[in-house]
């Protein structure tokens, strides 16, 4: 499966995303969107991801924007690694109360980094509550690309993406080592992440390779 994020636009282009896809990432940090709009977004047929990272708002309104979400219907909620242990301690108690799958993000925008660093970050996000782990770090060379790959054979929840047009690979080979699905742009024009593919894109390639996806 292709999850669409969306960020950087509008209400208006956001929900017509949320009613044609199967499954959605909100970054409540990169939309202008009010709590009633959340709550109008997450109510949608579509699968949500709601994510809302640091810096433009404090912690206490990203756990009330993100709670918001999950009240309303989202189906995953994604958090930080690093986000601190009383910002964990409250979201993922309060996700898995109300139904709400837990993504555990780490994100390195400049490296990836050793192997035995990644496995010990995954035993870490896992052991904070992840159902699903989810490993983003900038793709310098090939062998970064093998690095984050070699993850999925840890046998857990694990999606694992390469920042840079040399992570693009990351993101088609995801569903085919075992990721539940993989990120794409909501439209070619606007890029969430560096090296970001839109969800045509991604799907072409999969289909080369002969497996389709779902939504």
């Amino acid at each position: 499966m292709i999850c669409s994020c969306i960020g950087s636009t509008d209400f208006a282009r956001a929900l017509e995303k949320a009613k044609s896809e199967a499954l959605i990432e909100l970054r409540l940090d990169l939309l202008e969107v009010t709590y009633e709009q959340i709550r109008t977004l997450c109510s949608q047929p579509s699968q949500t991801i709601v994510a809302c990272q640091p810096g433009k708002v404090s912690d206490d309104e990203r756990l009330e924007k993100l709670k918001k979400a999950i009240l309303a219907g989202a189906d995953f909620v994604d958090a930080e690694w690093d986000a601190g242990e009383e910002f964990l301690n409250e979201l993922v108690p309060f996700a898995r109360g109300n139904h709400c799958r837990v993504i555990i993000s780490f994100c390195d925008k400049e490296i990836t980094p050793v192997k035995r660093e990644l496995e010990h970050i995954v035993k870490e996000c896992s052991m904070s509550g992840a159902d699903i782990v989810k490993i983003v770090c900038r793709v310098n060379s090939r062998e970064d690309n093998a690095r984050l790959l070699s993850l999925y054979s840890l046998g857990k929840n694990i999606i694992a993406i390469g920042l840079g047009n040399l992570g693009k690979i990351t993101r088609i080979a995801a569903p085919l080592a075992g990721a539940e699905f993989t990120y794409a742009a909501f439209c070619p024009d606007v890029e969430i992440a560096g090296g970001q593919m839109s969800k045509s894109a991604i799907d072409r390639a999969l289909k080369l390779l002969g497996a389709g996806t779902e939504g």
